[in-house]
């Protein structure tokens, strides 16, 4: 595989720790330089995708409302909870930006295979803030099965979803020409 593809998975995978440990022991720097190395290293003109600039803000807009959502439900309660206990927290936001960063690249061949990223959201999410809490990031404020299940049903839908947006739309999203990754996709 190119290289390219394991330093935007390398740097992905590394994020989760940064962000979620740092959250825990309160360093959040740790989050900002694993995220924002990733984004520097993504969305440099030859290696961005044309829907890089999409994908982030579609991320963003629903990691913002879905992690908010949880706040207000009662479901969860995040540690370091800057900027406002009331929202989503900016560490919480890195791994949003983390994932949209992935979704035309490392992780592009799920978008031709919905049904598994469906799948692995289901199961893998809830395990993800299962984790998440025991390492003290984020605790959950009500019964368990009613975390995993608003956990693993959102992430179930919402990850086929931003896949296909990805897959589907063919509008620009960035002002340069950057034609040459269209048959990469």
């Amino acid at each position: 595989m190119k290289r390219d593809f394991w330093i935007n998975q390398g740097l992905f995978q590394v994020a989760w720790p940064a962000c979620v440990i740092g959250a825990a022991f309160e360093l959040a720097w740790t989050g900002w330089l694993v995220v924002g190395a990733l984004a520097a290293w993504q969305l440099q003109a030859s290696r961005r995708h044309r829907l890089d600039g999409r994908i982030i803000a579609v991320c963003l807009a629903v990691g913002l409302t879905l992690d908010t959502a949880w706040i207000r439900l009662g479901l969860l309660e995040y540690s370091m909870p800057w900027p406002s206990p009331d929202y989503a927290p900016a560490w919480i936001m890195l791994l949003w930006l983390a994932l949209a960063l992935v979704i035309n690249h490392s992780m592009a061949v799920f978008k031709q295979r919905l049904a598994l990223i469906a799948v692995l959201g289901a199961v893998g999410s809830p395990m993800s803030y299962f984790a998440g809490s025991r390492l003290g990031a984020v605790e959950w404020l009500a019964p368990a099965w009613q975390v995993v299940l608003a956990t693993g049903a959102s992430w179930a839908v919402l990850l086929p979803a931003l896949f296909w947006l990805a897959r589907e739309s063919r509008t620009p999203a960035w002002p340069d020409d950057l034609s040459r990754y269209r048959s990469s996709t």
